[in-house]
């Protein structure tokens, strides 16, 4: 996904749970620009999602009622490999979460009202990082 200043922020938020999608949201908004969320509760919205490719980064639960965030990592890695992909969850393992950053991901976040508050940091971050490896890619 191409970065841009000319446009704002555009999450795929990726959780079938309405109130942990609400929180994520208020929690991007009080950091972002009028953010773009495009939040995918199943499996066909995902797809579609992909498909259509307009979005910064993806934030994912990892317990989905579809699959699992380290499904949605690799997929979205796989054909966009400089999007970064945060993962949240209350569910996870530490193995699962080793494996996940393993696979690419880019920040983890635990699922609770008092982490909620990580995620904007998070982004930033992983914003930041996509920016410094695409200089370093032109560098060479």
């Amino acid at each position: 996904m191409a970065e841009s200043e000319e446009h704002p922020l555009r999450v795929l938020l990726i959780d079938d749970n309405q109130d942990d999608r609400r929180l994520v949201i208020r929690e991007l908004q009080r950091t972002f620009a009028n953010p773009v969320f495009y939040e995918i509760t199943t499996r066909e919205e995902f797809d579609r999602a992909l498909a259509a490719g307009h979005f910064d980064i993806a934030i994912t639960d990892y317990q989905l009622g579809w699959g699992t965030g380290l499904d949605v990592l690799r997929e979205i890695k796989g054909r966009f490999g400089d999007c970064p992909v945060i993962m949240f969850s209350a569910t996870a393992s530490q193995e699962e979460a080793i494996e996940a950053m393993k696979s690419g991901l880019d920040d983890y976040v635990i699922k609770s009202p008092k982490h909620y508050i990580r995620l904007p940091a998070a982004v930033k971050r992983a914003r930041e990082n996509v920016r410094m490896e695409a200089e370093k890619r032109r560098a060479e």
